[in-house]
């Protein structure tokens, strides 16, 4: 009873998402309430046993030798640096690509109802990706989670599909609109039938001259992705 009380103030919003989702209501009105509960149990601070903090006030710091600390300092820096170096530069959206966004009304839930509670994938996580613009569905993310331009062109595919289905309930994408969110982020290139090719058992329709829909093991892929955002 106590974490229903916490989370009353998220019901109205709950109710409304669930609502929106058709047939789906029950399973996804479980699915949301589950999770907001879920996520009060995991902010309550958990008891420490008193013989634990004893122990910890008792423990007195390692002193460690002088050189050995003085080397070990090197060595982190060492290691910075080259991580550094290394490093590739990171992809993001290009602003002067991309459409401004100026949103005009709620994200249609009820289209991905049965993706959200299968996967557990949240409204509110949702709209941080995706707004509902004159455009039509558009999202908002400015990078793609890596720093591999193979990686992310399979990154950038999974989310467009996601933004069509909220859309029309339909995880699919024409190549021109891939191309076009390729373009945005500046890793459109001659590699993509390559790289999408390793990933093919994401697509249970996969005709780069024309469009690419999600498999079951696609939309479970997307809703990993999707969750790195939060």
């Amino acid at each position: 009873m106590v974490g229903y009380k916490q989370i009353a103030h998220l019901l109205p919003e709950i109710l409304e998402t669930a609502d929106k989702a058709g047939k789906m209501r029950e399973e996804v009105l479980r699915a949301l309430i589950d999770h907001a509960l879920s996520n009060v149990a995991s902010i309550s601070p958990a008891p420490v046993a008193a013989t634990e903090t004893a122990e910890k006030e008792v423990k007195k710091p390692k002193k460690t030798a002088p050189k050995v600390k003085a080397a070990k300092d090197n060595e982190k820096v060492e290691k910075k640096k080259k991580k550094r170096r290394s490093s590739p530069a990171k992809l993001e959206r290009n602003a002067g690509e991309s459409i401004p966004i100026k949103e005009i009304g709620e994200l249609p839930f009820e289209n991905v109802g049965e993706f959200m509670a299968k996967y557990q994938v949240w409204p509110d996580l949702l709209k941080k990706l995706y707004g509902y613009t004159e455009q039509g569905i558009v999202g908002k993310y400015m990078e793609l989670k890596t720093n591999k331009k193979s990686e992310a062109q399979v990154n950038a595919t999974l989310l467009k599909t996601v933004a069509n289905a909220l859309a029309n309930g339909s995880f699919s994408a024409s190549i021109d609109e891939i191309k076009q969110e390729f373009k945005e982020f500046g890793i459109l290139d001659t590699n993509i039938k390559v790289n999408l090719e390793r990933r093919q058992n994401y697509f249970s329709v996969f005709d780069l001259k024309d469009r690419i829909e999600l498999s079951e093991e696609g939309k479970q892929a997307v809703a990993e992705l999707i969750k790195r955002y939060e």
